[in-house]
């Protein structure tokens, strides 16, 4: 559809796709829950399913729009009910930055560009002093967790995909500029954990069997 190719400009890949303004943030790998209702919004996800397409979730609050939002693909549906109302899993994908938006049949459609986030930049020795400081937060915490799955990781959002996060602090996260930047900001979340007197209310994992 027209509405939903690619358009190139200064040398530049722009994506123009639906946009879901929740008071609500995503970051890239993330799996979230939700529960589609409204009409528009379940033509949108109807849409996104049978074309393979994303759609951008923005956080938005007393009615503006956050600069950065996060493209998310449907990863699993739950339930499909018989008057169109979906429950969904969606996944995180990538983060971009709105150039513009339009209301178009009661939907929001904004022209995204695509952020590079440029992990490679990242000095290794940091990321796995990071990495082995998250390893003992989640063992003194008694988390039940794959060994292997979490030395697996490779960028700051293989950190934050798992871990409950207020959407206040989630979109912070999400605006920060650069993978150096997120993985300090980590660090300073595990600092506190770790010299808190109730670890476990300020460190809490998802339950991964929902997904």
């Amino acid at each position: 559809m027209e509405l939903y190719k690619s358009i190139f400009t200064t040398g530049l890949s722009r994506l123009m796709i639906p946009l879901f303004p929740l008071k609500l943030a995503v970051l890239p790998k993330e799996i979230l829950p939700l529960h589609i209702f409204e009409d528009r919004y379940k033509n949108m996800v109807t849409q996104c399913i049978s074309n393979k397409t994303p759609f951008g979730m923005i956080y938005r609050e007393k009615g503006e729009f956050s600069k950065i939002g996060c493209a998310v693909k449907v990863y699993k549906i739950l339930n499909k009910y018989d008057d169109g109302k979906y429950d969904i899993l969606v996944e995180g994908c990538y983060r971009f930055k709105i150039l513009n938006y339009i209301k178009k049949n009661d939907l929001w459609h904004g022209e995204i560009q695509e952020i590079d986030e440029h992990y490679d930049l990242m000095d290794p020795k940091i990321f796995n002093y990071i990495l082995d400081k998250y390893l003992k937060v989640l063992l003194s915490n008694n988390a039940n967790l794959n060994i292997q799955d979490e030395l697996n990781k490779t960028n700051s959002f293989d950190f934050t995909k798992d871990l409950v996060i207020p959407t206040s602090i989630k979109q912070e996260f999400l605006e920060l500029d650069d993978e150096f930047s997120r993985m300090r900001y980590i660090e300073k979340f595990l600092d506190t954990v770790i010299n808190s007197n109730s670890k476990k209310e300020n460190f809490n994992l998802k339950d991964k069997t929902l997904n």
